[in-house]
């Protein structure tokens, strides 16, 4: 029996246009009134996760988000977040001061805003784009894991611009580095080798890596939620993309990689949707999987 699911979100649950497709949620908010619990499991903070929560009506059922990768949790009913871990300035100074050597974006993300470094290079393409798409003069630099102009003030509405480590002065969620795919698998390479035994790093998609303190992600967070519940790893499906999420098939007995998924990713999980996230992966997998569960 299907106790809860959790999902991920970019490239899993929303579609290209960060939707959630009609056909998902209809099977989703029947899934609750059966009694299954829902879990959103990302890297956006609890902010950019409400919205969606809230449109699946979570929040009358029991919902859960895991957020930033596992540093916190929230739980929708109560409406209580619980934050399990930060890194401070401190912390995180040396690995900052060593992305802004390299020509990478790196974001140093907190609750509601977010310290980004942006290299000369990278500006200029970026002034480029601006002009190019006619974007007005406030429109925020920031990237995003798709593109190089992102607007992130729905989750981050602090933005802070900086050229040193030493600017960053709160208590830090996650880095977040953006690059094109290329450039950023030795950008990983060289991260993992220098700073892996003191961070969690892992790529969420192809032009954007990730950083973590040491010991948390999606996968531990949702094992402490599964304790909390009662829930067995057979009582428990998990929806996926990206490297982040393969910590969430460990713990679990019903993964699934989406279809879009990456071959490395697919490989971790044991199941694959039969469809993408834009054409209701999700969806489509849990009515594959009933059907046969019966």
């Amino acid at each position: 029996m299907v106790k809860a699911i959790i999902m991920d979100m970019d490239g899993t649950l929303l579609d290209a246009n960060n939707t959630i497709l009609p056909e998902t949620k209809q099977k989703l908010l029947d899934l609750q009134k059966q009694g299954v619990r829902l879990i959103l499991a990302s890297g956006r903070s609890y902010t950019r996760l409400l919205p969606y929560a809230k449109e699946l009506q979570m929040d009358q059922y029991g919902g859960m988000l895991i957020e930033v990768d596992g540093i916190a949790w929230y739980d929708l009913q109560n409406n209580e977040r619980h934050v399990l871990r930060r890194m401070t300035p401190e912390e995180i100074r040396s690995i900052m001061q060593h992305l802004m050597n390299l020509d990478c974006e790196s974001m140093a993300c907190f609750d509601d805003g977010l310290y980004d470094y942006i290299p000369a290079s990278l500006m200029e393409l970026k002034k480029k784009l601006r002009k190019e798409q006619k974007l007005p003069a406030d429109f925020p630099w920031t990237a995003g894991p798709w593109g190089w102009l992102a607007d992130l003030r729905d989750g981050y509405p602090n933005i802070t611009y900086i050229d040193d480590a030493m600017q960053i002065k709160k208590n830090i969620n996650k880095l977040q580095i953006m690059q094109e795919e290329e450039a950023l698998k030795k950008i990983y390479a060289e991260l993992k080798h220098e700073y892996g035994n003191c961070f969690e790093i892992f790529r969420t998609c192809p032009r954007q890596l990730e950083v973590l303190p040491k010991g948390y992600n999606k996968g531990k967070t949702l094992q402490y939620l599964m304790k909390l519940n009662g829930w067995n790893k057979d009582e428990v499906l998990a929806f996926g993309d990206g490297e982040n999420d393969v910590s969430m098939f460990e713990v679990v007995t019903n993964s699934f990689a989406m279809k879009n998924a990456r071959k490395f990713i697919q490989e971790q999980a044991a199941n694959i949707t039969p469809a993408t996230n834009n054409e209701n992966g999700i969806a489509k997998a849990l009515e594959q999987y009933m059907r046969q569960a019966r």
